[in-house]
């Protein structure tokens, strides 16, 4: 079921939308499946082989992710525990792979056309998201987005899950100290030129 919540006040993207225009997003080359452009996952991730953990982009980005927690903090009104930001990315139609329930889905930026196309059920159609966030079951419908032109942006919160790998992890937070952004993974103080433990690097040091 997809629902429609308030229009979203333009002045609340402003420190996201800085930060995006002064330090643009990596292109992803991963989501081959979906699209292509710059988009990055911020929050909880899946890592091959290993448990889920929080995305290297929170602690190499932790005002950007500050920033979105905030958002999030005053709009978005789901359960989630990753968001993935995209700027200017061209959505092909797929389905949102590991997310589970609903998403919360928003566009913003300087540009006309972009919007979402659901592709089937009754949710079928054209949907202006524009500062309009839109909430449903993205993994459950074919979605994509129109073609626009300027510089768009937009903002997924959703649950990540994997029914093999349960994500138990201590809560995530971004704390101003010593004049800089820190990204903290419960208590634990994640340093942008060493990021998260790794068994490989443990056993490389034996």
């Amino acid at each position: 079921m997809k629902e429609k919540k308030m229009e979203v006040p333009l002045d609340a993207f402003d420190d996201i939308y800085s930060e995006l225009t002064k330090n643009p997003l990596a292109v992803n080359r991963y989501r081959k499946h979906s699209g292509e452009g710059r988009s990055q996952a911020f929050g909880v991730v899946g890592r091959r082989c290993l448990p889920p953990d929080y995305s290297r982009q929170c602690w190499l980005r932790p005002k950007l992710y500050k920033h979105l927690l905030d958002f999030a903090d005053k709009y978005v009104d789901i359960s989630f525990n990753a968001i993935t930001v995209n700027q200017n990315y061209k959505s092909i139609p797929h389905r949102d792979k590991h997310n589970i329930g609903n998403s919360y889905l928003i566009s913003f930026g300087n540009f006309t056309g972009g919007n979402l196309t659901i592709h089937e059920s009754d949710l079928s159609g054209s949907h202006d998201i524009k500062h309009k966030p839109v909430v449903t079951d993205f993994s459950k419908v074919l979605h994509s987005v129109e073609d626009w032109s300027g510089n768009r942006f937009s903002l997924v919160f959703y649950q990540y899950h994997l029914p093999n790998k349960p994500v138990n992890l201590p809560a995530p937070s971004v704390r101003y100290e010593d004049g800089i952004y820190k990204f903290y993974r419960g208590d634990e103080y994640i340093d942008k030129k060493v990021g998260l433990p790794h068994p490989l690097k443990k056993s490389q040091k034996n």
